[in-house]
């Protein structure tokens, strides 16, 4: 706060800043007593000036009161120094107190006093001015204005009273011998202080405000004003010339009208003059006071308050008129900024009474209505209103006028179309009116706008979107009719292949049986990136968080490319390392990769997990035409990262920000070179999203390219098997001769389900569309011989599935009596909640798969007793096992069997195989397991004899057993050879091989294994 009064007084002099009543609150708390910042020049002028002045002043009135008392009636030195200081405001007031002292102290020694009453006087004159300073600027102003009548009351109980009456009680013991001449000179010396605070100050603060001046002579001129004052004096010396009538009545009119023609300023200026008049005459022995008292004394006092009933009835009555003036100034202001506001502003601004009628509408109303504010002055705000517009504005009114809302915004059409003809809207902020004091409702203020532009481009964006929208459900129709036309020949293309790999084959025809079946998968890998990304793009890809085992993950998508990697001749790596990024972030031991059989499992949706790894793993395999491709993996405290490196085309740096755009590949001619839709990073980027995580790349023209994928590390204790239990279909489960409807329109579907069906041991019925499923559920229950089981398309002409099954279920017949299963090629997951909607139980998707057709078969056909237990016995389907796709051995690092048909889980076997087909499964068995009966025992296997040659050829004869074997019940001796060929491919220990190869033996070998030869 000293700070504050240290700004304060920085002020230029006699200047008076007016501050905002908050700001001038907050700086008035803790004022001290004076003000003790250095001392400048500024201060030291001050206190020369208040020096000389208090001197001169002292000096004048002493003599003057040696004369006569009626001459010193006023003590102008005081006052002077308050003046003073308050106008200068200097940084430091020690200086000024320290020359006022000395003037005051010089003055009365100048005049004969003795030195101790010197030194009294003197410290009575310093506590006045102090003390009067700080009550002004604590609890009045800083800055204070007189011409407001708040403040000339605060300074006349401070300046006027308390400062005269504390100076008084120091100075008492010095103002007489007796108690009479004391008191006598207590009560002079508080009217001459209290009349020169009175006369000084308010005169010096009230002249020195230069805009007060201005205002108050603003309807008069400087000449007419000084003859007003003027002839003011004349009048008092006239009451005082003559001796007869006691006139001293007649003078405060004329003060009166100073106040009201000169304000303030006239009033400081006359008030002062009638003191200094009246003294002098009276001293002369002219006037009312002379002739009525003979004391000097008494006279003395009579001037004193002569005068002070002038300054109460002229600077009072003067700071109201101010005070009325600048409310008049401020209410004009205000009148001439709301004019300016509603005269320039764009908007129509309407104020409504509380009936809703306008009172007062804008100039610009014309314009933005385009109808004149007479039309609209006195009536309701709907009365003229477009008919589409006129119940939505009245409701708007009610609402406000009964107090539901405070404020409402509306955009209606307007009664008057534009120039041309077409329609203006209009937008009206509304607003309540409400009385701060009384909380009573006032009325309505609209605020209403030109908003056509707008209207027109909300509908322009509304049309816009309403065409993307039925853009998007035609792209959704055409993706889901694509689906199905392409799903449903490659049903019958992959279905019939499968067919004929069972049967019996040459060489040559099984290959290009093999290669019908990849290119039918190949095509349903284009389809399903199609549709991933459509449903990518429209928020439909939900994600799934459960524990993944990421090596096991990693490992077998590398697996899946090494076949094609080596056929090209590529180096093919697949490793472990250790993130340098996050070597300090982890505790010792907690690094999942410290223990080789301890590998880390987080927790991610594993399926889109997986799908990226193969997209980045195939394009750099696709794109790499010599070299290399390495796959490596880091587990750290807070990610994952996954990089794919190769040495191929790589990718020109002007491409790289675009190589995730769909359809996009690396160069023109890519797509010609090695083909591909540039759909695969895409969708492997969004999907990381997804995940959490992000893709990366680095690269280089013709050097090649890095692809890192990062995730957030979020670890999991490992599952307790990474295949569910209820994925593991064993056909001994499988219903035998159960009653099973087919509801299918395409012949070669037809065959193709009716074929697996009849593989699986069932009785297969069929329809040829929904009518006909129809009639043949009605019939099968009115014989009381219901199928188990309903295998319904969905797109068939006529009736189609969801219809058909409305229809049955309509009939009375539910789920629990006959299930209903949709075949459809349609992948999306509305088609999936629409057939479950329609009275279906599960979903059977397009191209069909002997293991997911098993697994509906277990979960929906009733379980039978069988009286025949012959066709059942030990040695047939009964111990057949599917195979299940296992982690490696120890210390593996990719030896995971290969993807069957439908990826996750192999295909069931048939039920029954012709003799050619055992016989030829037969050889081909015996020939692998003596191949590696004969390694074993020449020592092949071991380090010493390690033969590429060998192993290859090894290799070769264990991967037929390991495709073929779990067709005809061997599911373990199929596992057992897919990891041992994995070995054989791999650099690994030769005792690592050799145990792989005793494991293989002892399930070849044992006759518990179910292997059936037929006979």
């Amino acid at each position: 706060m000293e700070q504050t009064i240290k700004a304060a007084n920085s002020q230029p002099p006699f200047e008076v800043q007016p501050l905002r009543p908050e700001q001038d609150r907050m700086q008035r708390a803790g004022v001290p007593m004076l003000a003790t910042g250095p001392p400048d020049m500024r201060s030291l002028l001050v206190a020369l000036a208040g020096g000389v002045v208090f001197f001169v002043l002292a000096a004048l009135c002493l003599a003057l009161a040696r004369v006569s008392p009626s001459l010193a009636s006023v003590w102008m030195p005081s006052a002077a120094a308050v003046a003073l200081l308050l106008l200068a405001r200097p940084k430091s007031e020690v200086p000024a107190y320290a020359a006022i002292g000395l003037a005051a102290l010089s003055a009365h020694l100048g005049n004969e006093s003795t030195l101790v009453a010197a030194l009294n006087f003197t410290l009575a004159y310093l506590v006045e001015i102090a003390l009067v300073m700080w009550l002004v600027r604590r609890f009045c102003a800083l800055q204070p204005d007189l011409t407001r009548l708040a403040h000339l009351g605060s300074f006349l109980q401070y300046g006027g009273f308390i400062g005269p009456i504390v100076s008084m009680v120091i100075a008492v013991p010095m103002l007489g011998a007796t108690p009479s001449s004391a008191i006598a000179g207590a009560s002079s010396w508080f009217l001459a202080h209290s009349m020169g605070m009175l006369l000084i100050v308010p005169a010096a603060l009230v002249l020195t405000a230069e805009r007060d001046v201005r205002a108050s002579l603003q309807h008069t001129t400087t000449t007419t004003g000084a003859a007003l004052i003027l002839g003011g004096l004349v009048g008092v010396f006239l009451v005082f010339e003559q001796t007869v009538y006691p006139l001293l009545f007649l003078v405060p009119p004329l003060t009166m009208l100073i106040a009201f023609r000169l304000g303030a300023p006239g009033c400081a200026l006359f008030v002062p003059g009638i003191a200094a008049l009246s003294s002098l005459l009276t001293y002369l022995g002219l006037g009312p006071i002379a002739h009525s008292l003979n004391a000097p004394i008494s006279q003395a006092h009579l001037i004193q308050a002569f005068v002070a009933v002038n300054f109460t009835t002229g600077l009072p009555v003067a700071a109201i008129l101010a005070g009325r003036a600048r409310m008049t100034r401020e209410i004009a202001e205000g009148r001439n900024e709301i004019a300016l506001l509603t005269e320039n502003i764009a908007d129509a601004v309407l104020k409504l009474d509380n009936n809703g009628i306008c009172t007062y509408v804008s100039p610009s109303v014309e314009t933005v209505l385009g109808r004149p504010p007479e039309d609209l002055i006195g009536k309701r705000a709907n009365e003229r209103s477009h008919e589409d517009a006129y119940d939505r504005i009245g409701q708007v009114l009610d609402r406000m006028l009964n107090g539901i809302s405070l404020k409402e915004r509306i955009t209606y059409r307007r009664l008057l179309d534009s120039e041309e003809g077409m329609p203006v809207f209009i937008e009206a902020d509304c607003s309540l009116v409400i009385d701060p004091e009384t909380g009573e409702r006032r009325g309505i203020v609209v605020s209403a706008r030109d908003v056509t532009d707008r209207v027109e481009l909300e509908l322009l964006l509304t049309r816009a979107r309403a065409n993307a929208e039925n853009a998007a459900r035609a792209k959704s129709e055409f993706l889901a009719n694509m689906s199905h036309e392409i799903r449903t020949p490659m049903n019958g293309v992959l279905g019939f292949a499968e067919l004929m790999l069972q049967g019996e084959l040459d060489e040559d025809n099984r290959r290009y049986t093999e290669m019908i079946v990849q290119s039918g998968r190949s095509m349903m890998m284009l389809l399903n990136d199609i549709l991933d990304l459509s449903k990518i793009e429209a928020g439909e890809i939900s994600i799934d968080s459960e524990p993944v085992d990421l090596f096991a993950t990693i490992a077998e998508c590398a697996a899946l490319h090494r076949p094609t990697a080596e056929s090209k001749g590529l180096e093919f790596n697949f490793a472990a390392v250790h993130g340098d990024e996050d070597e300090e972030a982890r505790e010792p031991g907690d690094d999942p990769l410290d223990d080789p059989f301890q590998r880390p499992w987080v927790k991610t949706d594993g399926l889109r997990l997986r799908q990226i790894i193969l997209n980045l793993v195939g394009n750099a395999v696709k794109f790499t035409e010599a070299g290399k491709v390495d796959i490596s993996y880091w587990a750290g405290a807070s990610s994952i990262v996954i990089e794919v490196s190769d040495t191929g085309i790589g990718i020109s740096p002007n491409r790289l920000k675009t190589i995730f755009a769909p359809f996009t590949q690396a160069e023109g001619d890519t797509a010609r070179r090695f083909g591909g839709t540039g759909l695969g990073l895409t969708i492997s980027r969004q999907l990381a999203e997804l995940l959490g995580g992000t893709i990366e790349v680095s690269s280089a023209l013709g050097e090649g390219s890095t692809f890192r994928l990062t995730l957030p590390a979020v670890y999991a204790t490992p599952a307790k098997t990474s295949i569910h239990e209820s994925e593991l279909v064993e056909p001994a489960d499988l219903p035998q001769s159960a009653r099973i409807l087919l509801v299918e329109d395409h012949d070669v579907n037809r065959m193709l389900a009716s074929e697996m069906l009849e593989r699986c041991g069932q009785q297969v019925a069929i329809a040829h569309d929904g009518n006909e499923a129809i009639a043949m559920v009605i019939d099968a229950a009115l014989r009381d011989r219901l199928y188990d089981l309903v295998l319904m398309d969905i797109q068939m002409p006529g009736c189609d599935g969801f219809a058909a099954t409305r229809a049955i279920r309509a009939e009375g017949i539910g789920p629990d009596v006959m299930p209903i299963v949709a075949l459809t090629a349609n992948a999306f997951p509305d088609d999936i909640a629409a057939a479950r909607a329609a009275g279906m139980q599960a979903h059977l998707a397009k191209p069909l798969v002997f293991a997911n057709l098993a697994r509906v078969l277990q979960r929906w056909l009733p379980t039978r007793i069988v009286d025949n237990e012959d066709e059942h016995s030990d040695g047939n389907a009964a111990d057949v096992e599917t195979p299940a796709q296992q982690t490696s051995p120890v210390g593996a690092t990719a030896l995971l069997p290969p993807p069957t048909a439908d990826e996750d889980t192999p295909s069931i076997p048939s039920q029954s195989h012709s003799p050619a087909l055992l016989g030829r499964w037969n050889e081909r068995r015996s020939e692998a397991v003596e191949a590696v009966r004969d390694a074993l025992e020449r020592g092949d296997l071991g380090a010493e004899q390690r033969s590429d040659e060998t192993f290859a050829n090894l290799a070769r004869l264990v991967h037929k057993l390991a495709g073929t074997a779990a067709i005809f019940g061997e599911a373990e001796l199929g596992d057992k050879a897919s990891v041992f060929e994995r070995a054989l491919r791999e650099p690994f220990a030769s005792e690592l091989v050799e145990s792989l190869a005793y494991d293989l033996l002892c399930v070849a070998d044992d006759p518990a294994d179910g292997f059936q030869t037929g006979t």
